[in-house]
């Protein structure tokens, strides 16, 4: 079976977050706050778990270590994020999550043009790709539901260090990578080219690739990307202070007709 862009198959793709969503949230929402964490943490080792059959099969196909089966992409790391997130009731790492990874994995299933490249999407890549950014945003979007995610401006402004310390250290460690292992690409967070399909490609054809301290890098590209991924970032922030702000409108309205 193989993948096709825009197909029925493709528009289940998109709207499945929100099915999974809405499930979880009518199936556990009788349990207590406590319970329900360690449901979160259960629901994002899936995705680990997922991730490591992913790994465990490009391994066995190419025989060889490659970047790819390292977790260091941002919907890879979402997955940890999320679970310590659960774990230690981290406001900085469900900010994280909610502003920056919850984006980046709906985006990675609207351009979902890289699963075209699979002979098959019935095999365990091909699954942990499908199934993998669902659980990222059903279990960012139910988390919220439930009222883990709290942020304010102070966090934010962590959340923003946190992606910006990231963003810097993946040119670094995918200019390592492809030394350390040449014949593949190392490109966590999209810092070296974009993914094909997407509207970073416009970003990455301002700019040339050019080469300094000796790793390869389009700078204004790099910029550019950075300002759009801090932006996404921010408006998230916006999008969730308006949520907040229907939820406390709704409950009071419940409030005044109890009343």
């Amino acid at each position: 079976m193989t993948f096709q862009m825009w197909s029925p198959f493709h528009c289940l793709f998109i709207i499945s977050p929100f099915v999974l969503v809405i499930g979880f949230y009518f199936l556990f929402k009788r349990f207590d706050e406590k319970t329900l964490r360690v449901i979160g943490m259960y629901l994002s080792l899936i995705g680990i778990a997922l991730l490591i059959g992913r790994n465990i099969e490009i391994y066995f196909k190419l025989n060889q270590i490659n970047p790819e089966m390292i977790p260091l992409q941002i919907c890879h790391l979402a997955n940890f994020f999320l679970f310590f997130a659960f774990l230690l009731k981290s406001k900085v790492l469900f900010s994280t999550a909610f502003c920056f990874n919850l984006p980046a994995a709906f985006l990675s299933i609207v351009f979902a043009d890289s699963l075209t490249n699979y002979a098959t999407i019935l095999n365990w890549q091909g699954m942990a790709y499908i199934w993998g950014h669902a659980l990222i945003v059903a279990v960012v979007l139910w988390a919220y539901m439930n009222g883990m995610i709290h942020i304010d401006f102070k966090i934010l402004r962590r959340t923003m260090w946190m992606v910006t310390s990231m963003f810097f250290l993946s040119i670094v460690v995918n200019n390592l990578f492809m030394k350390w292992m040449p014949g593949f690409v190392s490109n966590y967070f999209y810092t070296i080219i974009p993914q094909s399909g997407t509207p970073l490609e416009l970003l990455y054809n301002i700019g040339k690739k050019t080469t300094i301290l000796g790793m390869q890098l389009n700078p204004i590209y790099i910029l550019l990307l950075l300002f759009v991924g801090l932006s996404v970032v921010f408006v998230f922030y916006g999008l969730y202070l308006i949520l907040n702000k229907v939820r406390k409108l709704e409950r009071s309205h419940y409030r005044l007709k109890a009343s």
